[in-house]
């Protein structure tokens, strides 16, 4: 129940954008459902997060985006790619082709498409299938070099071992140890800043951030790969975008 209570909490936030029409409002077209939450929502996911960057600054991300604050949204969302987040690297590629927080570049959001699907994810590889087949060929030629310097900061040989890390030192935080000990007894709750029905604060369960797969890269990396590959996920056609000047 663990497991699968924390895979939803990942499958929450990481939501797909919205399906854009024909000719849709660019921001339309990058905003995604789950980018709304709630403020009790948002902490709680906040708090469950704090192990892992990645998951930690999609949701600043997500947040920003919910609030229309574009640029910031590509900022958080730009220090959660440097952590191997395949789904920030794929709203990355959405802005730079909508031109949504920044200016609109087709080929470099052809080259974070890429990079998004670097582990052949069907979602993320359809979508920067997609995006190829809009790119005139000087495009084309420019995200190829575009997309080398991402791989050097982004891709999973230079980002993969930042994240394993980071859930090494989260290992060492735990409760009671020093040395990554994990027991299964082991009881974490945080405050909600509510008040229950006795008037008592309110808590909810921290336990799950501390679950021996989250912490374990290996057995992250497999549960990731699960989601993306075989989850019920969907990503909406691109829109064609015009030519940048």
């Amino acid at each position: 129940m663990e497991l699968l209570a924390t895979i939803a909490l990942m499958l929450a936030t990481s939501g797909q954008p919205a399906e854009p029409s024909p000719a849709p409002d660019a921001e339309t077209a990058v905003l995604a459902e789950t980018d709304r939450m709630g403020a009790r929502d948002y902490d709680e996911r906040t708090r469950l997060a704090r192990t892992h960057p990645n998951e930690l600054w999609r949701l600043h991300g997500s947040d920003r985006a919910a609030q229309g604050d574009w640029e910031d949204a590509l900022r958080h969302f730009r220090k959660a790619a440097r952590y191997a987040d395949k789904y920030s690297q794929h709203r990355i590629s959405l802005m730079y082709w909508h031109g949504v927080g920044t200016p609109r570049d087709r080929a470099l959001a052809y080259a974070w498409a890429d990079l998004a699907a670097e582990r052949s994810y069907p979602t993320f590889a359809i979508l920067r299938e997609k995006m190829w087949l809009e790119l005139d060929e000087a495009e084309r030629e420019r995200a190829v070099r575009e997309g080398r310097a991402l791989y050097a900061e982004y891709g999973d040989v230079a980002a993969k071992p930042r994240l394993e890390r980071a859930i090494a030192r989260a290992r060492t935080q735990i409760t009671g140890t020093r040395t990554g000990y994990l027991d299964g007894r082991l009881q974490v709750v945080g405050p909600t800043g509510g008040a229950d029905m006795f008037g008592g604060p309110s808590n909810f369960d921290l336990a799950p951030m501390y679950a021996a797969w989250r912490l374990d890269a290996d057995r992250y990396w497999a549960v990731e790969d699960a989601i993306w590959r075989h989850g019920n996920v969907e990503v909406g056609p691109t829109a064609p975008a015009d030519p940048v000047p």
